[in-house]
């Protein structure tokens, strides 16, 4: 027997036995980094893609930026465990998801409109629950020439008067209902209800606010069904937003303002602004700030409260305020107005 066939027929040593299970826990690395990958695909999708989907995807899209900050966690995660191919995926899935983020925190820097200014703010009350003497001083402190409410009761509606409401916004156009249904729109200056929204399943009324000036405006309070109870909810969702008015160009100035029960990355709400809408804090860089969380069951933070703005209104200053007893912030816009 030669040399070369001796070494042929050499045992096999421990470097070479140890090598199929070294390969196989590089592939479940490369397989549990796959998992990982997987959801950020899907709604990178769903996302760019336009698509709703049905109850539960228009729940995760609503976590859209939460779901950045974990796909920048997976491409870390790729990257140093050396996975190429999927530290490439996470990271243009991310960035994809990031441009569309980044907008929102950043002003959109277009000239303010130089006509009148109006103070708005907006408030969902759950089921009346909202602190009214919170509520009263935040439309004191912040001078509201134009409240919105939503969830808005009868008993909810003397609890505010009695804490002084009533002197500060004495006009008014309201429809409280006890349970979650009712709403109204309440004024320093003078109003006059108008019907544009019809067939929700909530009250959104709408008035006529009377600047006395070259430009009066229309306010809409907005409360539309949430998408997250079932599909069947998830439908009357799109479908109420598709039925809100659009702004009219040929009239007066339109905003809405209220619970959409939509983020920005809904479809079914963005579809609501490329009609000729802007989102109040789209534009003035605060696109990014929560408005409703929920404990039971826990839900992160999400912006689903907005007031959106007809495109000849500015809004050059944005906020977010606490308001105990109810799930929702109120959010207040400071508008300009068209000459």
């Amino acid at each position: 027997m030669t040399a070369h066939q001796t070494e042929d027929l050499a045992v096999p040593t421990d470097e070479d036995a140890a090598a199929p299970p070294r390969r196989r826990r590089r592939r479940g690395v490369t397989f549990f980094l796959s998992l990982l990958v997987a959801p950020l695909i899907a709604v990178s999708v769903m996302r760019l893609g336009g698509i709703d989907g049905n109850n539960l995807t228009a729940i995760t899209l609503a976590l859209t930026p939460y779901i950045a900050g974990y796909g920048l966690l997976v491409t870390l995660l790729a990257l140093a465990l050396r996975r190429k191919v999927l530290t490439a995926v996470a990271l243009v899935l991310t960035l994809s998801l990031g441009v569309l983020l980044v907008p929102r925190l950043l002003a959109d820097g277009d000239p303010i409109p130089q006509g009148q200014r109006v103070r708005l703010m907006s408030a969902n009350l759950m089921i009346g629950r909202g602190d009214p003497n919170v509520l009263v001083s935040l439309v004191r402190d912040a001078k509201v020439d134009v409240l919105t409410l939503q969830e808005l009761t009868p008993v909810a509606l003397s609890k505010l008067d009695a804490a002084g409401l009533g002197d500060l916004l004495p006009y008014r156009a309201v429809q409280p209902v006890p349970g979650g249904e009712g709403g109204g729109i309440l004024s320093r200056i003078p109003l006059r209800q108008i019907s544009l929204v019809e067939n929700t399943q909530f009250e959104n009324v709408a008035a006529v606010v009377d600047l006395s000036g070259p430009v009066d405006i229309e306010v809409v309070t907005i409360h539309i069904v949430p998408p997250t109870t079932n599909d069947t909810a998830r439908k009357t969702w799109q479908r109420e937003l598709a039925s809100l008015p659009g702004p009219d160009s040929y009239g007066r100035p339109r905003v809405l303002a209220g619970d959409f029960n939509a983020t920005l990355d809904h479809h079914a709400f963005t579809g609501l602004l490329d009609r000729g809408y802007n989102d109040a804090a789209e534009l003035a860089g605060e696109g990014m700030r929560p408005t409703w969380s929920s404990k039971s069951p826990p839900s992160p933070p999400v912006t689903i409260d907005h007031i959106v703005l007809d495109r000849r209104i500015g809004a050059p200053s944005v906020a977010v305020y606490d308001l105990p007893g109810s799930d929702h912030n109120a959010v207040f816009a400071e508008l300009a107005l068209p000459r």
